[in-house]
């Protein structure tokens, strides 16, 4: 990988010409996956379908594309006197069953490790999701910190997660690119959180090239404010960039501050374009 702007220097006086470049590998992409914040209501009303619906009708069109759906029934914190929700544990059921590939992990608050909520707390919520909802497949730890001096704190989740059951998926959310050994406490990373038009910008080298030495699927990204069915298109063009190096994806037409309160509009065009670039197919039209 090199990056574009990255030239050549001449020296004219006496013809000689060096390169000055700086190469980077990577490791061999996996198709790419889909994360999806279900942070919606996992209820529907007599007038309304909840997302919830939608996302595993649509999972059983594109059977091979793995789509992790993040679920938030109570805001990150669960205690031992939380109470499973029902709808919440009838969404988990059929979403499972939809496909062999979709997956469930809970929404874990942590702050960035700054004491409230305090490990044990955090501890406790997992202990609560595994108890009242046990099928889960992990956990999404967000408001992740991105200095080494949290890391500590992470290591010690990630651990009491993996206890819990090695299978088990930690995906943590920084939502830019933290200090590299974060990547040793997650299984998946998110290093961009934000809109479509930031994301254009998006590029780890020199300052992180650490994510090269990782699965793009290691790698996530959660954009808003994509308004279009292209502009979704081309940030996922962007995560499959090799200098990107980014194999998770979602792209939402939500906007800044309820990004996450349903599917976005080109949903399935979302989900066709994923399996397009997994299977080789072109690009499907918006």
């Amino acid at each position: 990988l090199r990056r574009a702007d990255e030239g050549i220097a001449t020296n004219t006086s006496s013809q000689a010409a060096s390169a000055n470049l700086q190469l980077y590998t990577r490791v061999k992409p996996q198709p790419l996956q889909v994360l999806v914040p279900a942070y919606f209501s996992t209820s529907a009303s007599p007038s309304t379908t909840s997302p919830w619906t939608t996302l595993t009708n649509s999972v059983t069109s594109y059977p091979n594309v793995v789509v992790t759906a993040i679920v938030n029934p109570s805001g990150g914190t669960l205690t031992s006197t939380s109470k499973a929700d029902s709808t919440t544990t009838k969404a988990i059921t059929a979403f499972q069953a939809a496909s062999s590939n979709a997956k469930v992990i809970g929404y874990v608050s942590t702050n960035a490790g700054n004491g409230s909520p305090s490990l044990a707390d955090v501890k406790a919520t997992i202990d609560a999701y595994l108890s009242l909802y046990p099928t889960l497949n992990g956990f999404f730890l967000d408001n992740m910190a991105v200095n080494v001096n949290q890391l500590s704190f992470y290591l010690q989740v990630y651990e009491y997660i993996k206890a819990k059951g090695a299978a088990y998926t930690v995906v943590g959310n920084p939502g830019t690119y933290p200090d590299s050994n974060y990547a040793t406490v997650t299984d998946t990373l998110v290093t961009y959180s934000g809109t479509a038009t930031g994301y254009q910008g998006i590029d780890p080298q020199p300052g992180n090239a650490w994510v090269y030495n990782e699965a793009n699927t290691a790698q996530a990204m959660l954009v808003n404010s994509a308004g279009t069915c292209t502009a979704m298109q081309a940030a996922i063009a962007t995560a499959n960039l090799p200098r990107t190096n980014t194999g998770t994806v979602y792209v939402t037409d939500q906007p800044v501050g309820s990004a996450w309160s349903t599917l976005p509009s080109y949903w399935t065009s979302l989900l066709n374009t994923v399996d397009a670039y997994n299977t080789g197919r072109t690009k499907p039209s918006c």
